[in-house]
Formats: structure tokens, sequence, C-alpha cells
């Protein structure tokens, strides 16, 4: 039985086209919870992201943000975190004060670049409605950092920090994350908190970055707008974020019985 359900946001829960929740998706959210199932998300974005995150102020059982490097409660406090070790703390310094890379990088509360980059401010404010600080210097702990390089230069900057992972959330860019981390670490933190078994989850995804997650949950579901390395890694592919593959597929396993939403309505 499902107890726990994971959700990425961007191209998951969010429309690629408009940037909002379909309305059938915000009542499946909110069915599931009045049945009792628990609801997570699973993003890439920093907490400080959420924001702009257009949730329709859903309520949700917990937060794995930063590719799980970040595990929040339901209040969005800070229980667990998988930060980058200091081998690859210090590579990211060393790239960052150079100033030969673009670098954004991502502390427990903060984010930071180091150089002014107007596309970057761009995607910032629509992404969470803040812009990063500019800093001539890293500092502090950093959970993620993300670097804009396509997939070629992947390799070369893979070769460049030791003790960290790279996980490509679309063609512009990578996330940096510690080597063990990613959303399944989340995943467990979340599983543990919760006392469920993997064979108790279901994970939606879309992207590079949902891999794991949808190959560890008990059932990987991907979107039909999901790139074909997801679609590959899931065990059941529903339709896109616009055609309801959300509400479809929780219809499909069972979660939400034939009629569910009928005379439903979602608050305007």
């Amino acid at each position: 039985m499902i107890r726990l359900v994971f959700f990425d946001i961007d191209g998951t829960l969010l429309s690629p086209r408009t940037n909002r929740m379909p309305e059938r998706a915000i009542r499946a959210i909110r069915a599931l919870r009045e049945r009792g199932v628990r609801v997570v998300i699973a993003t890439g974005r920093h907490p400080i992201e959420l924001g702009g995150a257009h949730l329709d102020d859903l309520e949700f059982d917990g937060y794995a943000a930063a590719n799980g490097q970040m595990c929040l409660d339901g209040d969005r406090a800070l229980f667990a975190g998988f930060p980058i070790g200091p081998d690859g703390v210090a590579a990211l310094a060393r790239m960052f004060d150079q100033g030969t890379s673009l670098l954004w990088l991502f502390g427990v509360d903060d984010s930071y670049v180091n150089r002014y980059d107007e596309t970057l401010f761009e995607m910032a404010q629509q992404v969470s409605g803040t812009t990063p600080d500019i800093r001539t210097r890293a500092e502090g702990v950093i959970y993620q950092a993300v670097a804009f390089v396509g997939i070629e230069d992947e390799p070369e900057l893979q070769r460049m920090l030791p003790g960290c992972r790279l996980q490509r959330w679309g063609t512009k860019g990578v996330d940096i994350i510690a080597e063990d981390g990613g959303k399944v670490e989340g995943m467990r933190a979340f599983l543990e908190r919760f006392g469920c078994g993997r064979d108790e989850c279901m994970a939606f995804g879309d992207q590079h970055n949902d891999i794991d997650m949808l190959r560890f949950a008990g059932i990987g579901v991907a979107m039909g707008n999901g790139t074909p390395e997801a679609r590959e890694a899931a065990d059941y592919v529903t339709a896109t974020v616009d055609e309801d593959g959300v509400a479809l597929a929780l219809e499909h396993f069972g979660l939400l019985e034939p009629g569910w939403d009928a005379r439903r309505s979602v608050p305007s």
C-alpha cells in the first residue's frame, strides 16, 4: 500500500506552458492528504526558491529540497542536511574565486553568484522572486551549486570537482551536489521519519535529476512531457502535466478512486 508520494515541481506539478499547477493536480494533492497519504515535494529547488513555485497554498508533509540535500518538515524547518564535502567545497571555491565559470552557490538560507549575468538574474526572479547576491569569494556551507554549462562540458567539469556529482536539470545547466547525494538521500530521510518502506512510496518526475528517484521508489511515475531517460527509468509513464498526468496516474494505481473529484472545486 502506498503511504507516501514524492512530487518533483517543475515539469511535474507545474506546467512548462503556464508555470502553474493544473486544477486537477491541486485537487488530487488535497484528496491524497485527506485520505491519509503523506505528500512530500522532491525538487532541485533550494528552499529559498519554493516561494516562487506557485503551489497554490497547498500544504505538504515535507520538502526534499536542493535535490534531496536539504530535508524540511511541513513547517519548512530543516531536520536533515547533506552539504557538499570539504574537497568539493574547496574546488568550487577555486572556480568561484577565479571567475572563469559562472557559478551560483546555495548555502543554508542564501544564494550568491560570482559575477553579474542578466539571464541568470531573470531566471532567479522567475523561479523565486528573488535575486542572488554578487560576491567575490565563496564562503560558508554549500548545499548545492549551479554551473551553466552545456552537456559537452560535463566531463571536464566533473573532473574538476572531487567529491561531487552533477545532476542536469535542462539544456542550460547542471546542479552540483555531494557525491553521495541526490533525491534518493532525501527520500531515505523521509522514509525513516515516517516509518515507511520503499515499497510504500511513489515518486513523480520528468527530468534527469529524477531518474534515481523514479528507480528507487516502489512505483516510479514519469510525466509524458519527461525526458526519454526519465520515461525509461519509470515503472509507468502518465500523460503530460497539462493533460492531468498526475491525477490520471493516481487514479490508475488506485490512490484515488473513480469519481473522487466529482463536485469538487478549487477555491478562488
